[in-house]
C-alpha cells in the first residue's frame, strides 16, 4: 500500500538531525582554529574579488595572449568566487542568474527530472546552446534531457550543479558566438569556470529556509590548497548540500470518495487528504574536485583536475484521488501522489603536459567525462488493478565524452604595433549516449476493468501515473567521433586598433559531416577611455544524441478553455517508423550567425561600462513538433501497438529564429574616506526572439488531417515569451571595518505561458526582486553573514486557471522561482 505518512515524518526527523550535526561539526572545526599545515591567504591577484572587474585578466576567446576585461575585443564578464558565494544563493547557476543581466534560471514546476536538473539560459537561448569550460577544457553534459515548458529542445546541456563551487577562482562569461574558436555549441556564449590554484583555503556552512518555513537548505563546504617547487600546486574541494521540498498549491476540488450505499457521502470526504505537490524537491548532493600542476622537467609541467558528484532527488507530482481511475483502492484507499526519484552520478578527469619548444607553448591534454542517471517512481499502473507494484524503474541515462586536444601558440614580430599572435590546435571528441528501458510493468496495459462503484465495467488508465517512462521499443545507445582543426590570428595593425580571426573545420561521422566555422574580431580605441568593438561569426550546432536517440512516454499540460487539463503523450524517437510516418526526417545540424557591436568606456575615478548590441540566426533550430492527435494519428498509433488515446511528439528541425538584444554592463567605485567604501553596480538585458520561419507540414503529416500542424502556437510560445524580454540588476555594497552590506534588487519582465488559443494564455506581469545581506568579519579569519533572498516575499502573478486536481497556483515556471521569501546564516573561516 502507498502510504506517505511515515516517510514524511521520517525525512522531517532526518533533516533537523541533519541540520544539528551539520552546525556542530562546523563549529567544532572552527572552533579547533586552522590546521598547522594550512598556508597563507591567497594573494589578491589570484582571484577578482576586491577589485575593479575591468581590470581582471581574462583567457576565454583569446588565445596566445591574456588581456584584461576592458581591453577584450568581445563582451565578456569576470565573477570572482567569493561574488559567487556572497549572493547568498546555493548553486553556481542560481548565482550566475543573480549576477549577470544575460543569463536567466528559471524554475518549473512538476517536470521529473527538470524540476531537479535546471540549465542556465543565455541571451535567451536554451542551455545547449552555451559551451561550458573548465580550465579552458571542454566540460561533458549531463544525460538528462531538456524537455519542459522552458527548454523543449532535447538537448543534454552541461550541469553546472556537478562542479562545487568552492572549487572556483573565478568564472570568465564570454557573451558571443565563439563556434570557431571552441566548437559545436558556442551560440550563444561560453562558460569558464577557472578553477583555485593559490595556496590556503576555507570552511564554510549555510542553513537558511523559505519565509513560510519550508524548504529547509543546509549547505557546506570546504577548499584548501598548497604550492610547491616552482610552478606546482594543489587545490582540493568539497561540497554538501540538502534542499527541502517546498509546497505552492491550489487546492484539489470536487469529491474524493465514492458515495456510500443510498448516496450517503463518505465521512472522509469532510477533510479528504489533499496531498502537497508542486514545488522544489528534495535534493541532496555531494560534489568534490582537485587541481594539480607538478614540474617535470625544466619545460614541462603536469597538470590534472577533476570533478565526482553524487545527487539523489524526489519530486512530487499531482495527487491521484481514491475515486479515479487512476487509482486502485485496494493499494490506495486515500488516492496517491505520485513521486519520481532520480539518482545521479558524474565525474570527468582531465590530464596533459604543458610546456614549451623554441617559440612554441603548446598543451595536450585529453579528459573522459561520463554522467549516470537513474530514474524511478513510486507510484501505480491502474491497468494492473491490484497486482500493480507500487515501485518502478522510470529509465536509465548515460552520457560519455572523451576529449583529447592539442594547443599551439606563439607570437611572430611582423613589424606593426603588436607581434602577430599565432594559436592552432586539432581536437578528436568521442561521445556515446545510451537510454535502457523502464520496467515493462511501467507501461505494460494489464487491461483491468474497475468491479464495482461509478466506475464498474470501465478500464483503468495504462500506464505509470504521473511519471515519465522509456519502453523498449526506445531503448538503444549511439555513438559518434567529432574531428577538428582551428588556427586563431590576433594582431594590433595600430596602438588603438585590434584584429583578430579564427577558422575552425570539423568532421562529425555521423549525418552532421562536414563543417566550416568563422569568426572575424574587431577592436578600436577612439580615446584612452572610449573604445568600439565588434565581431561578426558563423557556428554550428550538431544535433545532440540524446534528440536523435531519446524516446518516452509522459504527461502533458494543457489550458483548454480556462481549465488545466494532463493528458498522455508519447515522444517517439525521429528514426521510429511512427516517428516517419508524422514525416520526421534525421536530424541536421542547426546553423548560426553571430553579430555583435558594441562600446567601452572606462574614463577611471572608479567607473566603468560596456554596451553591447547583437543579433543572432539560427536556422533549422531542433524543437518538439506540436502534440499530435486526430483519427489519422490514431490509426499510425494502433499500428505502432500503442494506446489511441495519446498524443504524439518527435525533435524536428522545426524553425529558424531570429534573435536580437542589448546588453549593459556598469560599476562605480569610491571611497567615502571614514564613512568606508562603496560599490555601486548595475546590469541591464533587452533580448527578443522571433521566429522568422516555420517549416512546411511534411507530406505525411498534411495528409492526415487539415488541423494538424509542425510547430502550434504554443511551442512557439516556449521561444518567444517564456523568458523575460528584460532584466535589470541595479546593487550596492558597502564596506566599513568589519561590516558589509550587499543590497541588490532585480527586475524581471514578464512571462507569458501559451496556450492552444490566445484567450487561454495566461501572462504573469513584471516584478522586482529585492535581496539584501549583511556580514561581520570577527576576526581577519571568521565572518557571519545573515541574509534574506526575495526579501519582501513576492511572488509571481496566480495563474488563475480552474484545475479540480489542484496544481501550481504560481504557473508552469518564473524567471525568480515560485516559493517566495527565503532567509539564510553563513558562518565562514578562512586559512
Amino acid at each position: 500500500m502507498l502510504n506517505y505518512g511515515a516517510a514524511r515524518l521520517a525525512e522531517r526527523r532526518a533533516k533537523t538531525q541533519r541540520a544539528v550535526l551539520m552546525t556542530s561539526t562546523v563549529l567544532a572545526v572552527l572552533a579547533a582554529g586552522a590546521p598547522a599545515w594550512a598556508a597563507e591567504p591567497a594573494t589578491a591577484s589570484a582571484d577578482v574579488d576586491g577589485a575593479s572587474a575591468v581590470d581582471a585578466v581574462i583567457v576565454t576567446g583569446l588565445r596566445g595572449k591574456p588581456r584584461t576585461v576592458a581591453d577584450s575585443p568581445s563582451p565578456i564578464d569576470v565573477i570572482g568566487g567569493e561574488q559567487l558565494s556572497d549572493t547568498g544563493k546555493v548553486t553556481l547557476k542560481e548565482a550566475l542568474a543573480v549576477l549577470l543581466p544575460s543569463i536567466n534560471y528559471g524554475t518549473v514546476n512538476g517536470f521529473a527530472h527538470n524540476n531537479v536538473v535546471r540549465p542556465v539560459s543565455m541571451r535567451g537561448l536554451g542551455g545547449g546552446y552555451t559551451l561550458v569550460l573548465v580550465n579552458g577544457k571542454r566540460r561533458h553534459p549531463t544525460s538528462l534531457l531538456m524537455n519542459s515548458n522552458l527548454d523543449t529542445s532535447g538537448a543534454t546541456p552541461v550541469d553546472l550543479d556537478q562542479i562545487p563551487t568552492s572549487a572556483i577562482s573565478r568564472v570568465e562569461v564570454l557573451r558571443d558566438g565563439a563556434a570557431a574558436q571552441y566548437g559545436s555549441d558556442a551560440i550563444a556564449g561560453v562558460i569558464n569556470l577557472i578553477l583555485k590554484s593559490a595556496p590556503g583555503g576555507q570552511i564554510s556552512a549555510d542553513l537558511g529556509q523559505t519565509f513560510e518555513s519550508d524548504g529547509e537548505n543546509a549547505h557546506a563546504n570546504a577548499d584548501w590548497g598548497t604550492t610547491f617547487k616552482d610552478t606546482g600546486f594543489v587545490h582540493l574541494a568539497v561540497e554538501a548540500k540538502y534542499q527541502g521540498r517546498t509546497d505552492r498549491n491550489d487546492p484539489a476540488t470536487g469529491s474524493f470518495y465514492y458515495p456510500l450505499a443510498g448516496g450517503a457521502p463518505d465521512p472522509r470526504e469532510t477533510n479528504p487528504k489533499r496531498g502537497d505537490y508542486n514545488g522544489n524537491p528534495v535534493v541532496r548532493a555531494v560534489t568534490a574536485a582537485i587541481n594539480l600542476q607538478t614540474p617535470v622537467s625544466a619545460t614541462t609541467d603536469f597538470y590534472t583536475f577533476a570533478t565526482a558528484g553524487a545527487r539523489s532527488g524526489n519530486a512530487r507530482q499531482t495527487k491521484r484521488r481514491p475515486n479515479a481511475n487512476t487509482n486502485i483502492l485496494q493499494l490506495a484507499p486515500d488516492g496517491y501522489i505520485p513521486l519520481y526519484k532520480l539518482k545521479e552520478t558524474d565525474f570527468e578527469v582531465t590530464s596533459g603536459l604543458k610546456g614549451k619548444i623554441g617559440e612554441w607553448a603548446w598543451d595536450l591534454s585529453s579528459a573522459l567525462g561520463r554522467n549516470i542517471s537513474h530514474s524511478s517512481a513510486d507510484t501505480l499502473n491502474p491497468s494492473l488493478g491490484p497486482a500493480s507494484p507500487t515501485h518502478f524503474k522510470l529509465y536509465d541515462l548515460t552520457s560519455t565524452v572523451w576529449t583529447t586536444n592539442l594547443d599551439l601558440d606563439r607570437s611572430y614580430d611582423v613589424g606593426l604595433s603588436s607581434p602577430l599572435t599565432v594559436a592552432i590546435g586539432a581536437e578528436h571528441r568521442l561521445e556515446k549516449y545510451k537510454v535502457e528501458a523502464g520496467d515493462a510493468a511501467a507501461y505494460a496495459n494489464g487491461g483491468y476493468l474497475f468491479t464495482s462503484g461509478p466506475l464498474a465495467g470501465k478500464p483503468a488508465l495504462i500506464g505509470v501515473q504521473g511519471v515519465n517512462t522509456v519502453d523498449a521499443s526506445d531503448a538503444g545507445q549511439a555513438k559518434r567521433t567529432n574531428l577538428a582543426a582551428y588556427v586563431d590570428l590576433g594582431i594590433n595593425p595600430t596602438s588603438a586598433w585590434y584584429v583578430g580571426v579564427a577558422g575552425r573545420a570539423e568532421h562529425y561521422d555521423d549525418s552532421t559531416g562536414d563543417t566550416v566555422s568563422g569568426k572575424l574580431t574587431t577592436r578600436y580605441e577612439l580615446t584612452a577611455a572610449l573604445a568600439l568593438r565588434g565581431t561578426v561569426s558563423t557556428g554550428l550546432r550538431a544535433p545532440s544524441l540524446s534528440q536523435q536517440l531519446y524516446g518516452q512516454r509522459r504527461y502533458s499540460t494543457q489550458t483548454i478553455a480556462g481549465v488545466l487539463y494532463q493528458f498522455p503523450t508519447k515522444v517517439v524517437r525521429v528514426d521510429s517508423p511512427l516517428a516517419e510516418a508524422l514525416g520526421a526526417q534525421p536530424l541536421k545540424p542547426e546553423k548560426a550567425r553571430n553579430y555583435s557591436a558594441g562600446l567601452t568606456f572606462t574614463p577611471g575615478h572608479g567607473f566603468s561600462a560596456t554596451l553591447d548590441a547583437y543579433q543572432i540566426d539560427i536556422d533549422d533550430r531542433i524543437a518538439l513538433t506540436s502534440t499530435l492527435s486526430g483519427p489519422g494519428v490514431n490509426v499510425l498509433l494502433a499500428a505502432a501497438g500503442l494506446p489511441t488515446d495519446i498524443y504524439v511528439q518527435y525533435f524536428a528541425n522545426a524553425i529558424d529564429t531570429r534573435t536580437r538584444g542589448v546588453d549593459l554592463v556598469s560599476e562605480y567605485r569610491a571611497s567615502l574616506g571614514d564613512l568606508g567604501e562603496l560599490k555601486l553596480g548595475l546590469g541591464f538585458n533587452w533580448n527578443k526572439t522571433k521566429i522568422q520561419n516555420i517549416k512546411a507540414n511534411p507530406p505525411q503529416l498534411a495528409s492526415l488531417g487539415s488541423g494538424l500542424v509542425l510547430f502550434d502556437r504554443v511551442q512557439q510560445g516556449t521561444l518567444t515569451v517564456g523568458y523575460p524580454k528584460t532584466k535589470l540588476i541595479a546593487s550596492a555594497g558597502w564596506t566599513k571595518d568589519a561590516w558589509t552590506v550587499d543590497l541588490r534588487g532585480t527586475r524581471y519582465d514578464k512571462v507569458t505561458q501559451v496556450a492552444t488559443v490566445a484567450s487561454d494564455d495566461r501572462t504573469f506581469g513584471a516584478k522586482w526582486i529585492a535581496d539584501l545581506s549583511v556580514t561581520y568579519a570577527v576576526t581577519e579569519k571568521l565572518a557571519l553573514t545573515v541574509g534574506a533572498d526575495n526579501l519582501f516575499d513576492t511572488y509571481p502573478d496566480t495563474v488563475g486557471i480552474v484545475s479540480t486536481n489542484g496544481g501550481g497556483k504560481y504557473g508552469a515556471f518564473s524567471p525568480f522561482g515560485l516559493t517566495g521569501g527565503y532567509y539564510y546564516t553563513r558562518v565562514g573561516y578562512k586559512f
